[in-house]
């Protein structure tokens, strides 16, 4: 199997030809630069900077680049998540702009390459990137991006919160119940103490400060670290009323947090 590094190597150089003048920039985030990456599960997450919006043109273009990344790369396939967003834009979001109807491109596991709104929901993942994105093309994310102030996305991660016990009723699966526990210790948090931990420093902390909730933590986290089986029942309704306990308790501190104000 490739080394992460190699697919990287490949991809920045088949991107980079490919989308001559329109990539501004390419960057890294995620697992691999949190220091948590598990190699039989983690995905490599990326952000692609546009010059424009993308369009259904380049995603011929992209759907091409990405088919044949999976085919010289069959074990990575299914595990590269690319986020295609244009630098107006971040800029529009940052800045608090509205009234632009941007669009970006996406594609994960389980998600097919394809367009969708940019809403304010990405400001979490272009903030992270321009604090500590690592660079594949293009200048420092931090010189590229503009910075997304704290409130803005502080906002953007409670409608995460607020939607996560909708979300959570369409995870059947193991791996996508596990996933919500952990993503859910992650913003808690970060709502807390302002920083991007990665999954499994979020999850020992979370089951530090829920202890009732430790046993689940600790389940969904040695799951998704250690490799766990698909056939694997899952924990369905624990993990729902934890989502829908956590979300309800992070909602109300933040409206503890206004009133004190």
């Amino acid at each position: 199997m490739a080394t992460p590094e190699t697919v990287l190597s490949d991809l920045r150089d088949a991107w980079g030809d490919a989308l001559a003048g329109r990539l501004l920039g390419l960057y890294l985030h995620g697992s691999l630069i949190a220091g948590d990456f598990a190699p039989e599960r983690s995905d490599l997450d990326l952000l692609a900077v546009l010059d424009a919006d993308p369009d259904g043109s380049l995603l011929d273009v992209l759907g091409g680049l990405h088919a044949e990344l999976d085919r010289r790369h069959p074990r990575w396939a299914g595990r590269i998540e690319v986020e295609y967003v244009s630098l107006g834009a971040v800029r529009d979001a940052a800045h608090r702009r509205t009234g632009h109807d941007h669009v970006i491109a996406r594609v994960s596991p389980g998600e097919s390459l394809h367009l969708l709104p940019a809403t304010r929901h990405r400001v979490v993942t272009w903030s992270t990137v321009h604090d500590h994105g690592r660079i594949l093309l293009g200048p420092p994310a931090g010189d590229l991006l503009p910075a997304v102030d704290a409130d803005v996305v502080r906002s953007a991660l409670l409608d995460h919160v607020r939607d996560w016990p909708t979300w959570v009723t369409r995870m059947t699966t193991p791996g996508a119940q596990s996933y919500a526990v952990l993503t859910l210790c992650r913003a808690w948090q970060r709502l807390q103490h302002g920083r991007q931990l990665s999954k499994r420093r979020a999850a020992d902390r979370t089951a530090v400060d829920s202890p009732r909730w430790a046993d689940l933590i600790v389940w969904a986290r040695d799951w998704w670290y250690g490799s766990g089986p698909d056939t694997d029942p899952g924990r369905g309704d624990e993990v729902r009323e934890f989502v829908t306990e956590l979300s309800g308790a992070i909602l109300a501190a933040e409206h503890g947090r206004h009133a004190v104000r």
